[in-house]
């Protein structure tokens, strides 16, 4: 037998799978082995080693998220709790002035909160809250037995408050605090020290406003009789100034503030002059900055200025005029 030459059937086996080609079963094993070479798999110590490291990079990232993420907004070192969605403020070495909107101001440190009734200036001061100017309402926490009071600046001295409810006024020349309820010390920049208890009023230069004890009334039938807000009075006898101030504390607080300018007119008519500017004063700051009606308004500070010539309130009526362009509609009027 002649032998076999397996270099000639190598060349015909070569020759034949060129022609033929691969089989599909062989082409697939082929391109799953070339796949896996091209892409291999990580080993599992690779693996741990990845969740190791992307665990503290994680906590990091949340550690950062909260630290930058920002707190409540501060103002002048008080803290914003609460506004209107018209809330306009500015910064400056007076202190945080409210020029539109509500909002509620927050010193957290002495448990005072006051929300603005109006335009308003006020400023954080290292033995308390002094309000520069405007008018707000103040919420005082109760103090513990011994502890020291917190401490409301104002022009005409300083109020000790060791957790009540009252509102303040702030005209730079003058002002008045009404008390609702607790009790507060007003420590005069003369050195006098006046109590308030709830419902009186303390006005600065003016005296305190007591309620006035009602007379005995008349028996009397009973009889229906309509409801009203307005407190009671003796049959005739014309309101107190302290019955109105709490009338109109209520009006305000309930934003009814046309009614409480309707009310104001009709107790201006019964009071003498002295009581009358005060009145008007509050009248006119009702229509300048609640109902910000600058046509009524303009036309009643016009009235006020020429019935109480240099007044008491003669500053805080020509920066009412100054805000509502007063002199410009009347040009326009005149013409």
């Amino acid at each position: 037998m002649a032998p076999r030459d397996f270099r000639a059937e190598l060349r015909r086996e070569d020759q034949l799978r060129r022609e033929q080609g691969l089989s599909p079963a062989a082409r697939a094993r082929l391109w799953s082995r070339l796949r896996d070479a091209r892409e291999p798999k990580p080993a599992r110590h690779k693996r741990l080693v990845w969740l190791m490291l992307a665990a503290p990079a994680a906590a990091l990232a949340l550690a950062v998220f909260f630290w930058s993420a920002p707190s409540a907004r501060s103002l002048g070192g008080l803290e914003l709790a609460r506004a209107t969605p018209d809330l306009r403020v500015r910064e400056d070495a007076a202190g945080v002035e409210i020029q539109m909107g509500e909002a509620a101001l927050v010193d957290d440190a002495r448990g005072i909160a006051l929300r603005n009734l109006g335009p308003l200036v006020v400023r954080r001061e290292p033995s308390g809250v002094r309000l520069v100017r405007g008018r707000a309402e103040f919420s005082v926490e109760h103090r513990k037995p011994g502890a020291l009071p917190a401490v409301v600046l104002v022009s005409g001295g300083v109020i000790e408050v060791m957790g009540t409810r009252f509102t303040v006024e702030e005209r730079e020349v003058g002002g008045a605090v009404t008390l609702h309820e607790g009790a507060i010390l007003f420590r005069r920049l003369t050195g006098e020290v006046v109590q308030l208890r709830p419902g009186q009023t303390l006005g600065w230069p003016v005296e305190v406003v007591s309620p006035e004890p009602e007379p005995p009334q008349p028996l009397a039938t009973p009889g229906p009789v309509a409801a009203s807000s307005h407190p009671p009075t003796a049959a005739g006898r014309a309101p107190s100034v302290g019955e109105i101030l709490r009338e109109l504390e209520v009006l305000r607080g309930r934003h009814e503030f046309e009614q409480a300018a309707r009310y104001l007119e009709a107790a201006m008519r019964k009071q003498p002059t002295a009581t009358r500017e005060r009145l008007s004063f509050e009248l006119g700051s009702l229509l300048t900055y609640q109902l910000e009606d600058a046509q009524r308004a303009c036309a009643h500070w016009a009235r006020h200025e020429r019935q109480f010539q240099r007044g008491r309130y003669a500053e805080a009526v020509q920066r009412a005029r100054e805000t509502l362009s007063c002199q410009a509609r009347d040009g326009e009027t005149g013409r």
